[in-house]
């Protein structure tokens, strides 16, 4: 079993310490960005981020509300056009709803309802999890996979058994939410000074 604590350590010594690593300034913001930069560059996702500002529609009730054709042409820096602007809109409608609820269910129930939003795979429920609604997730990304295998881990092809794998060595650890959010951003500085690529990376 890895230890994750030594991970930590040696990830710290390499790349300085790192904070509440994901950007943005408010936890909707945060969601948004995570969608956005799925199978993109943050670069493009933030520029989806800041066309939606510009437009006033970076807030979960008006974004939910307007119109998918004018949501396509403000995202449509971050790829995909069929599909990003449909799955921005239904995490807007989830979350004018739901967010404020969400935020008093327990760890897996609210994984579960993110999960259950379009577009919104176990990675981004993780995120969205970790960095908006500050909940212990560790996130089993490209990033970790190549981390840990570096380093002499079996690594579980599929998500799903990454994490269930990685389950014993978290609990060993014992990381905060704080250290976890580290961890992710050290791990995905790692992994950019060796090449990897992942789905959630969002600082250039």
């Amino acid at each position: 079993m890895i230890d994750l604590r030594d991970l930590q350590r040696e990830l710290l010594a390499r790349h300085g310490p790192l904070g509440w690593w994901w950007p943005g300034e408010e936890p909707f913001e945060i969601a948004l960005g995570a969608v956005l930069v799925q199978r993109s560059r943050w670069e493009q996702a933030a520029a989806a981020l800041a066309a939606l500002a510009d437009a006033g529609l970076r807030k979960p009730a008006p974004l939910a509300a307007a119109e998918e054709e004018r949501v396509r042409e403000l995202v449509r820096a971050a790829g995909f056009p069929r599909t990003k602007p449909r799955r921005v809109q239904a995490l807007a409608t989830w979350w004018a709803a739901r967010a404020v609820r969400a935020a008093d269910l327990p760890d897996e129930a609210l994984r579960r309802e993110l999960l259950g939003v379009e577009g919104i795979g176990e990675e981004t429920a993780d995120a969205i999890s970790l960095y908006c609604f500050r909940r212990p997730a560790f996130l089993c990304d490209e990033y970790a996979r190549r981390a840990l295998a570096a380093r002499g881990a079996e690594v579980p092809g599929s998500y799903r058994a990454f994490a269930r794998a990685i389950r014993p060595a978290l609990a060993v650890a014992g990381f905060s939410v704080p250290e976890l959010a580290e961890l992710h951003g050290l791990i995905v500085e790692e992994g950019k000074l060796r090449g990897a690529r992942g789905a959630a990376a969002p600082r250039p």
